[in-house]
């Protein structure tokens, strides 16, 4: 089967669960299909896992997870010491022990071009990004440990991720304004990215945010299989109605120039949790 075929197959599997997100909208949605919604937020995690559905959506161990893209790997910093400093304290501070990174990461990807400005020209370049996941991560584990904390690595071969290796099958960003969601805590809920939008500087989670869905909408997303009625959906999840007006504002402030969003290709919802 080529990768368009698996593609269409992957979008219409998910079409029952989706209808029903676009007819009742994400509050009464999640109301009725997942009572128990709660259960799937964390108060503190021990594994950082990539933003990518994949990783997002695997249960590793039952070990509750942090969502970061590329387990830090493009948090903003002025270098690569700065970057190890803000990301392994901000691991440390929701309880994160065990670092992972994984194969065929977009995140990992990115920064590879941004540290390696000839990218484009090199040979084997899928396996020198699996490679610089793997690097960066074990410099973090390090970089844990000698803050005097413990931590441990873990590399999550893609074809053991919660997704089709050739291409990403998310149909919806989750934006976390509440913390710790962890969605493999509650089977069955649509495959998504998961932005922690609570635990991370507003302005880099937006950031995020805008790779998530330059994701969905590439060459590895379901891109042009989205439209104005079958949209890729930002749910927003908050801890009250203010806060849940201000972050769905937040959301169409960052994609105000996307020409997907423009076009209703993206719609942004939401419910207080």
């Amino acid at each position: 089967m080529d990768n368009n075929s698996a593609k269409i197959i992957a979008f219409k599997a998910e079409e029952p669960i989706m209808g029903k997100l676009y007819e009742l909208g994400a509050d009464v949605f999640i109301e009725r299909e997942f009572p128990d919604i709660k259960r799937a937020f964390t108060d503190k995690q021990i594994l950082v896992v990539c933003m990518d559905e994949g990783t997002a959506h695997k249960d590793v161990n039952g070990e509750n997870k942090f969502c970061l893209a590329g387990s830090g790997i493009l948090f903003p910093a002025g270098s690569e010491s700065e970057r190890l400093e803000k990301v392994a304290g901000l691991l440390i501070e929701r309880g994160v022990s065990d670092i992972s990174s994984h194969g065929g990461c977009g995140a990992a990807g990115l920064a590879y071009h941004r540290d390696f400005p000839d990218a484009a020209k090199q040979e084997n370049l899928a396996e020198k990004i699996e490679g610089h996941a793997k690097e960066w991560s074990d410099k973090l584990a390090n970089k844990i440990r000698e803050l005097s904390h413990p931590a441990e690595r873990v590399h999550i071969l893609a074809e053991d991720m919660e997704r089709p290796v050739e291409f990403h099958n998310a149909r919806v960003v989750y934006f976390d304004g509440v913390g710790g969601f962890n969605p493999s805590k509650e089977i069955g809920l649509p495959m998504g990215f998961v932005i922690e939008r609570a635990h991370l500087p507003p302005d880099y989670a937006v950031e995020e945010l805008k790779v998530a869905v330059s994701i969905a909408f590439g060459h590895h997303g379901f891109g042009e299989m989205f439209s104005a009625t079958e949209p890729l959906v930002i749910i927003v999840f908050a801890k009250n109605d203010e806060e849940i007006n201000n972050l769905k504002n937040e959301v169409a402030s960052a994609l105000a120039g996307d020409k997907n969003f423009i076009a209703g290709k993206v719609k942004v919802d939401g419910l207080v949790v």
